[in-house]
């Protein structure tokens, strides 16, 4: 179909212009696959032909810039983030660095259901935007409110269940978990902000805000962990300082908008978006247990060895975090594309094979060093990790893959990958459930589990991509 449009916009302007000239750029750029044109016994050269399939159009060319821009941007942010894991790691005991990790990672689990929030409005704020910020800012306003709600909610429920958590985490002191439900709190107003942000494309200003606070984390981390000695507490102080400086450096951003007039929403949006909320809620849910259930679980069943499977989680999530910032690009970009009736796979393809790259190449020099990295960087007391290390790598490049395919397709409200991700989050949750003799068994787990999610979503997405195009006359 794209090609008989190509053809239908090139051929009148080839009759138009004569043989001897080759076609304006403008009418082909838009096109992303254009095959050789032949019309009217005018034959293109090898050069022109080369030409047309190479130029890209201008959405794809700021797409790759932003993409390489966002790269370097947040993945230096990534490299302080794993210095900070550094620190502490090398400041703390092995098992108070285990109870650090599953309590990071269970506060993530907790915030799960409000992971929904970035998609929904940076979905929304792309269409609102169109008009004029008066309208973003009731958006953002009407979440805001309800997140305070929320928060309420949340800090009852934390201070309800502390003696279990304390129990189930095999915690001895109060201090830490309260520290953990306080910062949860706070941090239910990031993703609105960011969320925002993201809508409006100032994607590159949001990077630096996220990569500058993660070096005032390092520095936080060398004062109160390393030299005051604060221990497990000082670490978690520092992500409530850290999220406080991350609100403070958003709102600046969104001065503009902030100083708007409120304007009222469309009829009928809030009903819309609770349609879109429930995927979406399903999504961000099954995907936070993909990311972060294995953690706690480890904390729960095998606690003596939490420190060393931490070690490897941290180091091998490496190769998921890398190349995920691109999704960072693609969901708006895809979200504006379908609000423009247009669907451009190109965007997929190059985002899964961006992934593929920077993941897979983490993971190779993991599998081929993982004795020698984890003693530089962490000490040779967490040597054991090295097994783990490698698997668990592997599967974080597999899930990095996945959340390409899941981003995409959210993107322009397409659900069926849910089915796959559903089915490997229950199948890891059961399996370690039954089977966690070691921390090896239960990195095999997280691989096999993940390895499904990836062919299914994948097989998934080429199958509807095939019969949407067949359908079309």
């Amino acid at each position: 179909m794209n090609n008989l449009r190509a053809n239908t916009q090139v051929r009148p302007y080839i009759a138009s212009v004569g043989a001897n000239l080759c076609v304006r750029p403008t009418y082909v750029f838009a096109q992303l696959r254009v095959r050789p044109i032949i019309n009217q016994g005018i034959k293109l050269s090898i050069f022109k032909r080369l030409g047309l399939r190479l130029n890209p159009s201008t959405k794809m060319v700021r797409f790759l810039q932003t993409n390489f821009l966002i790269v370097l941007i947040l993945n230096s942010g990534y490299f302080f983030n794993y210095l900070f894991q550094l620190i502490i790691a090398r400041s703390l005991p092995a098992a108070d660095y285990g109870i650090f990790n599953a309590l990071n990672s269970f506060h993530l689990l907790v915030l799960a259901p409000v992971a929904v929030i970035p998609f929904i409005i940076t979905r929304y704020t792309v269409r609102l935007s169109t008009n004029h910020f008066e309208q973003v800012k009731m958006l953002m306003w009407k979440f805001l409110q309800g997140i305070l709600l929320l928060g309420i909610v949340l800090l009852i429920i934390g201070l309800l269940t502390l003696s279990w958590l304390k129990s189930y985490l095999h915690v001895t002191s109060n201090s830490p978990i309260l520290i953990t439900i306080i910062t949860a709190v706070v941090g239910l107003y990031l993703p609105v902000l960011s969320a925002t942000l993201q809508g409006l494309h100032r994607i590159i200003a949001f990077s630096w805000v996220n990569s500058g606070s993660i070096i005032i984390r390092v520095i936080l981390a060398l004062i109160l962990v390393t030299w005051l000695g604060w221990g497990v507490n000082g670490a978690l102080l520092i992500g409530l300082m850290t999220v406080v400086i991350m609100q403070g450096g958003y709102l600046w951003l969104l001065r503009d908008v902030l100083q708007q007039p409120s304007a009222p929403l469309p009829p009928g949006l809030f009903r819309e978006m609770a349609r879109y909320a429930v995927p979406v809620t399903l999504f961000t849910l099954f995907n936070s247990y993909a990311n972060y259930i294995d953690v706690v679980l480890v904390q729960h069943y095998l606690p003596e060895d939490s420190g060393f499977y931490a070690t490897a989680v941290i180091l091998g999530k490496i190769a998921f975090f890398v190349p995920s910032v691109l999704v960072i690009v693609l969901f708006p970009e895809a979200a504006k594309n379908q609000e423009e009736g247009e669907e451009n796979p190109r965007f997929l393809w190059i985002t899964l094979w961006g992934t593929a790259l920077l993941g897979g190449f983490v993971a190779l020099v993991f599998n081929l060093f993982p004795e020698w990295i984890i003693t530089l960087l962490f000490g040779q007391q967490y040597v054991e990790a090295a097994p783990l290390l490698q698997i668990i790598s592997i599967a974080m490049v597999l899930l990095a893959l996945s959340n390409v395919i899941f981003t995409y397709n959210l993107a322009h409200f397409r659900y069926g990958f849910l089915w796959f991700l559903a089915g490997g989050v229950g199948l890891l949750y059961s399996l370690i459930h039954f089977f966690h003799d070691t921390p090896l068994m239960i990195a095999q787990i997280l691989l096999l589990s993940m390895g499904l999610i990836f062919v299914g979503s994948l097989g998934w997405y080429v199958v509807i991509s095939q019969v949407t195009t067949d359908s079309k006359p």
